[in-house]
This record gives C-alpha cells, sequence and structure tokens, in this order.
C-alpha cells in the first residue's frame, strides 16, 4: 500500500520512535540493524493543518495513528530491520489505540522479530503497551503504577446554584445522562449504572493485555494491581518485568546482543528530501518545484475520511480553546462529497474518534455518507470513542469496526438552556426588559424558565430528533441489532465489545483492518493508495496558495466557524481554568462547548461527560 499524501515533498513528519532489539546469538542476520523507536506525547488520529513544515524545520516529526502502524508494518517486511528496540515516554493515547498498536507490535514480532522494550515509569496505559513487547527492561528504582481504573466525574449544579444559575434542561433516554453534570451533585442511578458497567468492560480488557503479553493469568494481574504501585525490585518477582537496570545499561544490553557495530536507524527510508540547511538556496529551489509540480495520474486507492473530536456545524477546527478538535459538518461533507466524485477512490473508511455534539451536523454528516455509501463501498473504523453524534455518523458504514475498549452507543438527545436571571439580578443587579413578537419568540431567553407550554414543545421536538435518530439505526442496522432497539438506546454506553454482542457493530478491529476490508472489498488487491481526507496542508502549500491566488476553500464549505473570539465567555474562562485545574481543562471546556451547542441548536447528540481515567 502507498500513503499518497503522505509520501508528498514535504510528507507528514514521523515522531520518530526509539529503538534498538535483541536477536538471540544463534540468528544469523545479515543486515545488523535495529529499529529505535520512541512513543511519546500525543498520538493523533487526523493529521493536522500548517504543522509539518515547522516540525520538519523543528526536527520533531509527529505521527499519526496510522503513520505509527504503517511504520511497524514496513518495519516488519524490510529485511534489513532485524527487531525493534521500543522506548514508552508516557504517550497520550486512548486504550482503542494501545489495542492497535499492540496487535501491530505483535505482528512485527510473528515474523520473528523480537522487541526490546525500555520504560522509565509505567502507568496503567504505558505497561499496557509495553506488554506487547518479548523483554521489558524498568528504570533502577522507578515503580509500576497499575493501580486500575478510577472514573471522575464532574457536576457544576453546586457552583451554578451560588452564581444564581438555573440550568433547564430536557432529555430523551434515562441513560441520556450528558446533562447531569449541570443539573445534579452526583450521578443519577441509571448514571452510575452506565458508568460502572463500562469500568467493568474496560477494566477487564486491560487486565487480558497485561495478562497475554506477560504470560501471566487475569487472576495474577488483579493481585498485582492490587498492591500498586509496585516498586521496581518487587516488579522484577512478579514477573511484570524482566529486567531492572538504567538506561546507559539497556543500551550497552543491545550492542551486546547485536554486536558493537550494530547500526541503530531511527526512521526508515521514505524516499522524501531532506532539508539541506547549508544550501542557502534549498528553500528558493523548493518553492520552485512546488510552483511547477504537475499532479502524477491519480492510482486506485481507499479514502481515509477523520471525523475527530466533538461534532459542530460549519468548518472544522484544529482545537477550540483547549477542549481538542472539532470536526466540522462542512469539512467533513465536502471530504465526503470529494471521495464520491473522485474516481480514483475506490472505496472508503471513515475514521470516528467522537463524542458526539450537535444533532444537526451530525445529521449532516449522516446524510453525505449515505449518499457516498450507495455509490461506494463504506466502512467505518471506530477508535477511543464513538458515541451519540459519533455513532449517528458511524451507522452508513457497510461494516463498523471497533477495538474492544472504543466506548460507543449513547443513542439519545437531549437539549436545554441556562437561565441567568439570579445571577444577574439577584447578584450583578442587572435587569433586562424582553419584548417579543411570535409565540416562541423568548423559547430560548436566558432570563426565565421554560413555561409548561414551552417545556411540552420542546420535549416534543427532541422528542422528534430522538426518533429521527433511531429511524436512522434501524434503516442501518436493524437485522443486526440483537434486541429491541429501545433496550438499547435510551443513552446507553458500551465498550467495543458489549456493543458487539448487541448487534450495535460488526467486528473487532482497528483502522487498519478496516482498510485491508473494504480494500479487498472493492477488488483493490495488496497494492494500492490511501488517500487522507480532509487533505492536510502544510505552512508552505499555504503561503504558495495565498500568493497564487489558489482557493483554500472546498467549493463545498461556508464560512460558518466556531471561533474562539466569537465564544467570550470561553475565552474569558480559559486562562482561570488553566490555572486551577490543568488536568481537567479539556473536560471541563468540552463541557461548557456542549451547553454552547444545546443553547444555539436546541438539541444536542453528545456523550455522557468523558470521564477521566486515572
Amino acid at each position: 500500500m502507498m500513503l499518497r499524501n503522505a509520501n508528498r515533498l514535504l510528507g507528514w513528519p514521523i515522531l520518530v520512535v526509539a529503538a534498538a532489539l535483541w536477536m538471540p546469538p544463534d540468528s544469523a542476520h545479515a543486515a545488523r540493524k535495529v529499529l529505535r523507536v520512541r512513543l511519546s506525547g500525543p498520538v493523533a488520529e487526523a493529521p493536522a493543518d500548517g504543522v509539518q513544515f515547522l516540525a520538519a524545520l523543528a526536527g520533531e516529526k509527529q505521527k499519526t495513528l496510522y503513520e505509527w502502524l504503517k511504520m511497524i508494518d514496513q518495519a516488519g517486511n524490510d529485511d534489513q530491520i532485524a527487531g525493534m528496540a521500543l522506548i514508552i515516554e508516557q504517550p497520550l493515547m486512548s486504550l482503542a489505540q494501545i489495542e492497535e498498536l499492540s496487535r501491530a507490535l505483535r505482528a512485527f514480532r510473528e515474523r520473528g522479530k523480537p522487541i526490546y522494550c525500555y520504560i522509565d515509569y509505567a502507568g496503567n496505559g504505558t505497561y499496557a503497551l509495553a506488554c506487547a513487547a518479548d523483554h521489558i527492561t524498568l528504570a533502577e528504582y522507578s515503580v509500576i503504577d497499575i493501580n486500575g481504573f478510577s472514573a471522575v466525574m464532574w457536576y457544576y449544579k453546586g457552583l451554578f446554584d451560588k452564581l444564581g444559575i438555573q440550568p433547564d434542561m430536557l432529555h430523551c433516554g434515562a441513560y441520556k445522562s450528558a446533562v447531569e453534570p449541570f443539573t445534579r451533585t452526583a450521578p443519577s442511578p441509571e448514571a452510575a449504572e452506565n458508568v460502572n458497567w463500562l469500568l467493568d468492560g474496560l477494566f477487564d480488557r486491560w487486565l487480558d493485555l497485561l495478562a497475554a503479553g506477560r504470560g501471566l493469568t487475569a487472576a495474577e494481574l488483579r493481585a498485582a494491581v492490587d498492591q500498586a504501585p509496585i516498586l521496581a525490585s518487587q516488579a522484577l518477582k512478579l514477573r511484570l518485568v524482566d529486567e531492572v537496570s538504567s538506561f546507559p545499561a539497556f543500551k550497552q544490553r543491545i550492542r551486546k546482543e547485536f554486536g558493537q557495530d550494530v547500526e541503530v536507524v531511527k526512521k526508515l527510508e521514505t524516499g522524501q528530501p531532506k532539508i539541506d540547511f547549508s544550501n542557502p538556496f534549498w528553500f528558493v529551489n523548493l518553492f520552485q518545484e512546488l510552483l511547477e509540480q504537475v499532479d502524477e495520474p491519480a492510482k486506485p486507492g481507499v479514502a481515509v475520511i477523520y471525523i475527530e473530536g466533538g461534532i459542530a456545524m460549519g468548518r472544522s477546527e484544529p482545537d477550540f480553546l483547549g477542549s481538542g478538535p472539532m470536526a466540522g459538518c462542512d469539512t467533513i461533507r465536502a471530504a465526503l462529497e470529494q471521495a464520491r466524485a473522485d474516481d480514483s477512490i475506490k472505496a472508503v473508511v471513515v475514521r470516528v474518534d467522537s463524542p458526539g455534539g450537535s444533532a444537526l451536523a451530525s445529521d449532516i454528516m449522516w446524510e453525505a455518507a449515505t449518499r457516498l455509501k450507495a455509490e461506494k463501498p463504506l466502512v467505518v473504523s471506530m477508535g477511543g470513542v464513538a458515541g451519540s453524534g459519533g455513532y449517528y455518523v458511524a451507522i452508513p458504514g457497510d461494516l463498523i469496526f471497533a477495538e474492544e475498549t472504543t466506548i460507543t452507543g449513547s443513542i439519545g438527545v437531549l437539549g436545554g438552556k441556562l437561565v441567568w436571571q439570579g445571577l444577574m439580578e439577584d447578584k450583578l443587579g442587572l435587569t433586562t426588559t424582553e419584548f417579543h413578537r411570535g409565540r416562541q419568540a423568548g423559547l430560548m431567553s436566558m432570563n426565565r424558565p421554560w413555561t409548561d407550554q414551552e417545556r411540552a414543545f420542546m420535549q416534543g421536538f427532541l422528542d422528534d430528533i430522538y426518533e429521527q435518530f433511531k429511524g436512522r439505526v434501524l434503516a442501518s442496522r436493524g437485522d443486526r441489532l440483537k434486541g429491541d432497539l429501545e433496550d438499547l438506546a435510551g443513552g446507553r454506553v458500551y465498550t467495543g465489545r458489549q456493543a458487539l454482542e448487541k448487534g450495535l457493530v460488526d467486528r473487532i478491529g482497528g483502522l487498519s483492518d478496516a482498510i485491508a476490508y473494504v480494500a479487498q472489498k472493492a477488488g483493490l488487491g495488496d497494492k494500492y493508495e490511501i488517500y487522507l481526507l480532509p487533505e492536510p496542508r502544510d505552512v508552505f502549500e499555504q503561503m504558495i496558495a495565498e500568493l497564487t491566488g489558489q482557493d483554500m476553500e472546498d467549493e463545498f464549505e461556508i464560512a460558518l466557524r466556531w471561533s474562539a473570539e466569537s465564544q467570550p465567555l470561553l475565552h474569558a474562562l480559559l486562562p482561570l481554568l488553566r490555572q486551577l485545574a490543568p488536568e481537567q481543562v479539556g473536560t471541563i471546556m468540552r463541557d461548557m462547548r456542549n451547553l454552547l451547542i444545546v443553547q444555539q441548536e436546541r438539541a444536542g447528540c453528545f456523550m455522557p461527560q468523558a470521564f477521566l481515567l486515572r
């Protein structure tokens, strides 16, 4: 498979990775090379605009999940690579991403290429990933901090009460608890039940990953977890690691196993030109090449379309005020239309990593995906989360892949508003007088709760959207659902394994599995292009487009977007939150963003609060 976008002139950089590996002394390898793979920081789903060129200048190369998978697969098939040294430095990954990377590492080992891993410190995710290696070295005097999962839920009602703000909220489905943080100080019985069955599924799967990697039983691992944090010396006795030593000693072990002349490679050859800092005309030449560049004839391939982050109207945003990326329906619709119209694209994978958001934007994406599906094979791959609106946009797929730890479902709708009268009048002494024309003109007034008539109207409005959501699910998956939809919906949230048992998804697997399946279905064989959409532009390309007058916007996009400047409340809160609660700022800002969605659009399809797994 060729990754067209990643092999362009500037390409998508690679975070690269640290590695070097041991091989049995009796194994003769003509090439003494080991790949050093270093995992650190966030592992993104979709490539971001405007970072490739600057990253290359800074010497930092970031990889998306798919690029990591592709690199590991390429190294496994490279006869020059004898093994891998895996250095894990607290990467920020979901459990679903860890599952897929672990499969890729095991496939690398199955080709007779061992993986030697070094960790300075091991938390829940770090250790789960390390367990995919043949051999684990832990730093001296370190700890294995695998003390299990703790779900932390945030509730704002007490704060709202002190401020004089009254949440007026409605929802469809007893388990649709995404409004509870604004209306309660603790979870409802249904919400607590939901969290507990999610934790059960995630915890059991996590233990399975650890046990399988270390050759221990789940009972042995559970006993170890109950003792954590575990000192390095004790971890060695419990067979959680194979060796306790320093990083210099780890490097010496690599030399000992492969010989002093072993070549440690930090990246694989990609055929991309290297930046020549010694040549003052390098940038001029590159600029000229880009201006004169003529695209080669497109080859048949598979498009991968990313729906990452909260779902909103307008265009996608890379990071909305610390709440993470936002998938704008205009950007995603444009990508789906591009894939439908491009004759070189023979099949499509939609990669969903989203907790939902706008109900209207979700339906717009659903409609565009359904239109595409009518003409070309369409398969969905779920990432760490694909729930509520994230599930809505997934159901057009001919087949849905999910990891066992994917969080999905949450079929339900909610709506509401915040009433600010107590804060404005009682606390600040600000009063207002409203004048309206039209019976519903004051429906979303922030100065008063709904009347009985307005509340009945809003509930009917949300019920209609909820019935539409369920109708979309039945139309797509009716014969695959295992049980009555009413018992599966109502806001209930599931792990990927639980969703498979209930017929909400079709297979356990990752992005690579989805791509391979849809390529085979389209008859593409083993050699095909990968087209990544929406296609990111790097800084240099954006500059050229501006200089040449090239249109930067797709014809299907409009100018509407969620900008920080248009949300003064969130803009003002962000610096304070970063000081008071730096670890929780993303969760809090996502909750505030969801409040804005229901205030502006009257209805939302988003997950219950994304609890923090410590």
